[in-house]
């Protein structure tokens, strides 16, 4: 697999990551409870991660 190939599947997977994550949160924003709060901060959770990967890079 070339570079460029590799590095814009990566691209493209983070941002569908990203995506799902933020549709987990404005979803379970609607209902009130201890199982939205948790999916929400889940959901935050894995942005963090997103995050950390992207400026793992960059140290």
């Amino acid at each position: 697999m070339k570079a460029s190939t590799r590095t814009a599947l990566l691209v493209a997977t983070r941002t569908l990551l990203a995506a799902a994550c933020v549709t987990l949160v404005v979803t379970a924003r609607t209902t009130a409870g201890w199982d939205s709060l948790l999916v929400m901060l889940a959901a935050l959770a894995g942005l963090l991660a997103l995050l950390a990967s992207y400026n793992r890079r960059f140290r």
